[in-house]
């Protein structure tokens, strides 16, 4: 589970019937985190592209409606029913015309009005470079934030102790430096940079002790810790897309090549048909490709092609005693972080290269497609001597073949996908969603992924955070049982064959979810909620030759209810009640919040305030946060306490916006707060933020 609060890109919505959709994406973010066994994920890249499709409403007579369908907005069956209106009456010219679209009710089409357009863009491809400049949207964002309190980390020592002990202290300021730049024109062409410094990473490498400066010698760098930029064109004639500098890319299911992370909604179809190729433009240091990619089109038939080019962090065992090249590996390291001297160390030390190309032919609403990629590393990667390790990637190169496929037939999908990495390990998976009728869904998926699969990007539907030793069944469904209510359920039974870094036997498990949905009306929305893990991990004893498995299981209820008191004010509350047994003990907890957001009615400014209590006796508790624009934090929350914050804006003229945050959390039962150098000698935490928008 993650212990501190993950911030990620997400667009505010300022109008209540939009709020709706903004939760599909809350929903998912706050269960992808409760669920990752990864310390360092990091969901912005998938948040990244929503907020793509806020600043550049997709045409809905264009192809690119699918990611209308990829998002969850709408589901793949209202997809299918708007391409065939267009067929049958041409293109939409007005709003108006999607309440005569069959499937598609009053609550779906309010939910895409912002994200969709009806512009002519897509038929004028000869846009003069001139016209471009002078009707291309800018946008400039800086940000600041930094814990108020201070850590450990950041404590004076003396430099003789430094230089004995490096590691001792982060070697930079505790603040997080976020600017960024961005140009656009419609969805025909993007450029743009992004500037990083993490918490406790140096800016300046003059601020330095000069004792570290000699025992980091060439990894001693200067300026912002992480850089990236990207240019990205859309429609150009035979060449649908290109991106040059950071992108991302993503074919078929996700199983052979899928580099970022994918938005999955209960009790929806688990179908993809993403954008292939798309610029990156987050500060996620890891999910990102650096180089060429391109798409071209000639009929029925797409090619993409792709390079890729970058140095990596990694952690070096072995160096070339003559010039001083590393020469062997245990691991790829992904959390971008880089502020004590081992980590510095670690920094961008191996290059990693990648090609390939995917080739698709796609006829009416039937796709197959083919993929091959190929990964070379400066150094050789040997993982530590763990049995759970046994299958993991070895070597300098990896490549991997995979075929796609989707049908869509009336009410019914059919979708899969199979992969195989250059030492023959086998993944699969297959899955299908149909509609007997119009108010019901049912979703099935199969896969298999073999204990010595590799891929180094993939990100297609698991259980865990790895598409390698798992096999299992997912159900779903979704059924609307009266006008504005709706009940979904979900259950995924997994097992897994081989040991893992958290069980070291064979083991099993299940998850399952079910939800009632009621929006009365475009203001309202409440849910209740009921959640069952059981999973399979390592005892705590290990005072034992064989530690054996025991079984952990959650429960989750959960009430969820959002409404508008008066025109620009609006409340939001939540209850959930946590009851866990694990290794003969019992555990409870119990969230409660209360959000009060007013908007003022000329939205020049907007202010949001919470006050949360909780208790957890074990683990955590995790909850959507209101944040500054552009962003979001789901808090991870453990023992007892009050957390409070606000969060506000205000427009200082129409092309500068203001935006920022304060919180704090009061623990009850904690004198230190955290751990090692990021713990905190007292028995409240406080942050904050501020953040400047300038758009022209």
């Amino acid at each position: 589970m993650k212990k501190a609060v993950l911030f990620i890109i997400i667009i505010i919505f300022h109008k209540a019937h939009c709020q709706i959709s903004n939760d599909l994406i809350i929903d998912h973010i706050e269960r992808m985190t409760e669920n990752s066994e990864d310390e360092i994920s990091d969901y912005s890249e998938m948040i990244e592209t929503y907020w793509s499709i806020i600043e550049n409403p997709i045409n809905i007579n264009s192809d690119n409606i699918e990611q209308l369908a990829e998002f969850k907005f709408i589901s793949i069956f209202q997809l299918e029913n708007i391409k065939n209106y267009r067929k049958s009456f041409g293109d939409f010219q007005f709003i108006e015309e999607l309440y005569e679209v069959d499937g598609l009710d009053p609550q779906s089409i309010e939910i895409i009005k912002p994200l969709i357009c009806f512009d002519d863009r897509y038929h004028n491809d000869k846009t003069p470079l001139e016209h471009i400049l002078k009707h291309g949207k800018n946008k400039i964002l800086f940000e600041v934030n930094q814990c108020l309190n201070e850590k450990n980390g950041y404590k004076e020592i003396s430099d003789s102790m430094l230089y004995a002990k490096p590691n001792s202290i982060y070697l930079g300021s505790p603040q997080k430096l976020y600017l960024r730049y961005n140009f656009s024109y419609k969805d025909k062409i993007e450029a743009g940079f992004v500037l990083e410094k993490d918490p406790g990473e140096y800016l300046i490498r003059n601020n330095i002790n000069d004792s570290i400066k000699s025992l980091l010698g060439k990894q001693c760098y200067s300026g912002f810790d992480y850089s990236s930029f990207h240019i990205f064109i859309n429609h150009l004639g035979f060449l649908k897309t290109l991106a040059i500098g950071d992108y991302k890319i993503s074919f078929g299911q996700g199983l052979t090549m899928g580099n970022g992370m994918s938005f999955v909604a209960r009790g929806e179809s688990l179908l993809r048909r993403n954008k292939k190729i798309s610029a990156s433009k987050s500060a996620n240091e890891a999910y990102y490709l650096r180089g060429m990619a391109s798409t071209l089109k000639y009929k029925d038939l797409e090619l993409s092609v792709f390079y890729s080019n970058k140095k990596t962090d990694a952690n070096v065992t072995a160096y070339d005693s003559l010039n001083e090249t590393p020469l062997e590996v245990t691991s790829l390291q992904q959390s971008g972080l880089h502020r004590t001297y081992n980590e510095i160390m670690d920094r961008k030390v191996i290059r990693q290269q990648l090609y390939g190309l995917n080739l698709s032919y796609k006829i009416s609403d039937f796709q197959i497609g083919y993929t091959f990629h190929k990964t070379d590393l400066s150094a050789k990667v040997n993982p530590e001597n763990n049995i759970y390790n046994l299958f993991y990637f070895r070597g300098k190169s990896i490549s991997n073949h995979g075929l796609d496929f989707y049908y869509i037939f009336k009410k019914i999908v059919i979708y899969g996908e199979a992969a195989m990495s250059n030492n023959k390990g086998f993944a699969y998976l297959i899955g299908s969603t149909f509609q007997p009728t119009g108010y019901i869904d049912f979703t099935i998926l199969y896969r298999d992924y073999a204990k010595d699969y590799i891929c180094l990007y993939s990100n297609a539907f698991a259980s865990g955070s790895n598409t390698r030793n798992e096999q299992g069944y997912y159900f779903s469904s979704a059924l609307s049982i009266a006008a504005n209510w709706k009940f979904i359920n979900s259950i995924d039974f997994f097992k897994n064959d081989f040991f893992k870094n958290t069980s070291h036997s064979p083991s099993h498990g299940h998850e399952f979810d079910s939800q009632l949905n009621y929006t009365p009306d475009k203001n309202t929305l409440m849910f209740i909620e009921y959640c069952n893990k059981h999973k399979m991990k390592n005892t705590k004893d290990t005072d034992i030759y064989q530690r054996y498995l025991i079984h952990e299981k959650s429960n989750v209820i959960r009430f969820h209810i959002e409404y508008q008191i008066t025109e620009g004010l609006n409340f939001k509350n939540r209850i959930e009640y946590h009851f866990n047994y694990q290794e003969h003990e019992k555990s409870n907890s119990y969230l409660i919040y209360q959000d009060i957001l007013y908007n003022s009615p000329n939205k020049s400014y907007n202010i949001a305030f919470r006050y949360e209590l909780f208790n957890t006796e074990q683990g955590s508790v995790y909850a959507y946060e209101n944040d500054v624009l552009y962003a979001f934090g789901v808090g991870s929350l453990s023992g007892k306490g009050i957390r409070t914050y606000l969060v506000g804006k205000i427009k200082m003229m129409e092309q500068i916006q203001i935006s920022g945050k304060i919180g704090f959390t009061f623990y009850d039962d904690k004198k230190v707060i955290g751990s090692g150098l990021e713990s905190i000698d007292n028995s409240f935490r406080g942050d904050g933020k501020i953040q400047i928008v300038w758009s022209f």
